[in-house]
């Protein structure tokens, strides 16, 4: 009799033991689960802002665009920044006609986001510059075709570093519209026009650009991130000069 109220104890322990065992683990699988979600949301929700802050610099381009395409005096793009940094880069591209070389000082845009990633506007083009690798967002004016070469650059000028959580509004002022080859007077007639993107803030984004988007323009035999249109007859290069400044 006594020992099967020991063993009736001990199955009582047991049960006991069995249960906390099993509520523990329910417990500890929640809070697993509940920082897991936690997690994957946060990440979700940073991957939607980058999301939106490439949308808007893709924006403010297509904007900007008006000053070269139509001579627009000014422009405006309202966006909001989340907390991210917005701030200009010095960036250069070289450009040459023929043997004529010119260094065009055309600056970058650059919003740093918190997911680690850059979205840089430069010379009409928008770039994602992220860890996982580079994308091209929207592509510069620069054509080459089988008998001409035509390049449309667009330098920002002004000093803008700063972040901010509320929305901004970025003004665009145009300065100067350039014709940088042909020179005045002369006829655009070219044989070959190269271009250089060595010292641009980002060249490993350009030379995505030139050999996955603009399969016309191709790699220079001898210079490292330099990319030609050959075999044409003519060739223009232009470059719109605007001020950049900031209005909260």
């Amino acid at each position: 009799m006594r020992g099967n109220e020991i063993a009736r104890d001990d199955r009582g322990v047991s049960d006991l033991l069995a249960f906390t065992l099993t509520f523990s683990i329910i417990v500890g699988g929640i809070a697993l689960v509940s920082l897991g979600g936690l997690g994957a949301f946060e990440t979700i929700q940073r991957g939607a802002a980058t999301d939106v802050a490439e949308t808007t610099m893709v924006g403010f381009a297509e904007t900007t665009s008006d000053h070269v395409r139509d001579g627009a005096p000014r422009r405006t793009t309202s966006i909001k920044l989340q907390g991210h940094g917005l701030s200009q880069r010095s960036s250069g591209i070289n450009v040459t006609v023929d043997g004529d070389s010119t260094v065009i000082q055309s600056r970058s845009l650059v919003r740093e986001t918190d997911s680690g990633t850059d979205i840089v506007y430069t010379s009409g083009a928008v770039f994602r510059v992220q860890r996982e690798g580079l994308v091209v967002s929207r592509e510069p004016s620069f054509r080459c075709s089988p008998d001409s070469a035509y390049l449309s650059v667009l330098t920002l000028t002004g000093q803008t570093n700063f972040s901010a959580a509320n929305r901004v509004t970025l003004e665009t002022s145009l300065r100067d519209e350039t014709l940088v080859s042909p020179k005045a007077g002369d006829a655009p007639s070219a044989a070959t026009v190269s271009v250089n993107v060595s010292n641009t803030a980002y060249p490993a984004a350009w030379q995505r650009l030139f050999e996955r988007n603009a399969p016309r323009w191709k790699p220079h035999p001898s210079e490292s991130y330099t990319y030609r249109c050959t075999g044409i007859d003519r060739a223009v290069v232009h470059n719109t000069s605007v001020s950049l400044r900031t209005i909260s």
